[in-house]
């Protein structure tokens, strides 16, 4: 895994490989999103048996293309609750660990096309950016998306605390994953926004 710097307030971390990625990232996103696990310590095996329940079988090795943190989530990783960690747990713990500011994580796996790497920079300009992260808000409080906020909730993978989030950066990229269609005009909206930000 190799750490990058692509604003004063967000760092990439890229893997090679898209199992590696996740198998490293599942503990900090789920303890940041996670409709079960948000704000919760649990270990790899808990967090397997349930996703397997609720998927089928265990596919979350294969389902992820990018992840995305803010600082505040290794808090506990370094307090030692998440004990014992994965080797991979522990490297990306050492790669942050002399950050002293709030600070935003995005991995992506491979050659990532560009728009995983939106996606991904959408969610770290809404958590260190409030202004942008307002902007959002009210631009997206002028359409009705409660269609869109039920599909989320129906993979299975989101908390309901972080929608907002989760829309705007599908509304910015990766919008064609989705069922459920996006405002075009809601779409252009964010966009100007993304890049108006993207650049500070």
């Amino acid at each position: 895994m190799k750490k990058k710097r692509l604003t004063k307030y967000i760092y990439l971390v890229h893997f090679r490989k898209q199992n590696d990625m996740a198998r490293t990232f599942l503990r900090f996103q789920e303890h940041y999103e996670s409709p079960k696990f948000m704000d919760k310590v649990f270990t790899h095996k808990e967090f397997k048996q349930w996703y397997t329940k609720l998927k089928g079988k265990f596919t979350y090795y294969q389902e992820w293309d990018g992840f995305n943190i803010p600082s505040r989530v290794l808090k506990r990783f370094y307090q030692g609750h998440f004990d014992p960690l994965s080797k991979n747990e522990k490297m990306i713990l050492k790669l942050f660990r002399n950050e002293k500011h709030d600070f935003y994580i995005i991995a992506v796996h491979g050659k990532a096309h560009v728009e995983i790497l939106k996606h991904e920079l959408a969610h770290g300009l809404f958590y260190t950016h409030p202004a942008y992260k307002k902007e959002a808000i009210n631009i997206m409080k002028k359409y009705s998306l409660n269609h869109i906020r039920k599909e989320l909730l129906s993979l299975g993978g989101y908390n309901k605390k972080v929608l907002n989030d989760e829309m705007q950066a599908y509304a910015i990229s990766l919008s064609h994953e989705l069922k459920s269609e996006m405002p075009k005009e809601m779409k252009k909206e964010l966009t100007v926004l993304f890049h108006t930000f993207i650049k500070k």
